[in-house]
């Protein structure tokens, strides 16, 4: 691949096989850049060839995840992948263009299994240490600066977001939970509710 043009990672849901994906092409010709098109991410475990193989990009990439922003940001930082933007939606992606007449895709097939792990948000977090206290799992431990962490991804129990629930400050985050706020997409602020009720009471 061009190592000056950007480099796009687009990261699959777990129902979609490489070759039933057509957004990696799609986007590969629409920005005229080289494309990495690879499995969820948050399946990945941080030594896995896959994720070595993006810390050592010779830029930081743009990243397509079918998870929140929030989420697939504070992932990406916790797999030490440097990243210049993170999409949601193939809608949402803008990117230079890459130059290149004939934009490469490279699939990557790799299976791994099903991981289900929170993710904490340091920027939200109050370190008031509720989720060391509730988890009956062993999923998190103190650090040196007396801030929860997850050190025990994989202990965590398959659906369980309990944590994320009594978390007040709601730092943590599940990115596959049906709950939108625990997944770690943006509540709606005052200003869009009182918008919505405006728009309501005009009907």
């Amino acid at each position: 691949m061009d190592n000056n043009s950007p480099i796009l990672v687009v990261s699959r849901h777990r129902h979609e096989a490489a070759e039933s994906c057509a957004v990696a092409p799609q986007l590969a010709e629409k920005f005229n850049v080289n494309v990495l098109d690879i499995p969820l991410l948050y399946d990945f475990p941080p030594d896995h060839t896959i994720i070595e193989r993006l810390r050592g990009l010779s830029k930081p990439a743009y990243f397509l995840l079918p998870i929140s922003q929030r989420s697939a940001k504070k992932l990406l930082n916790d797999l030490r992948i440097p990243f210049a933007e993170v999409f949601e939606t193939h809608e949402t992606v803008q990117i230079p263009d890459g130059g290149i007449s004939d934009g490469q895709v490279e699939r990557f097939d790799d299976t791994p299994s099903p991981r289900w792990y929170p993710i904490i948000d340091g920027s939200q977090c109050s370190a008031c240490l509720e989720c060391v206290n509730y988890c009956l799992f062993g999923v998190y431990a103190i650090g040196n600066d007396s801030r929860p962490f997850v050190d025990q991804p994989d202990a965590c129990r398959d659906g369980c977001p309990a944590c994320a629930r009594v978390c007040p400050s709601q730092a943590i985050m599940f990115p596959l939970y049906e709950d939108r706020v625990i997944a770690g997409y943006e509540q709606p602020s005052m200003d869009d509710m009182s918008n919505l009720v405006d728009l309501v009471d005009q009907i």
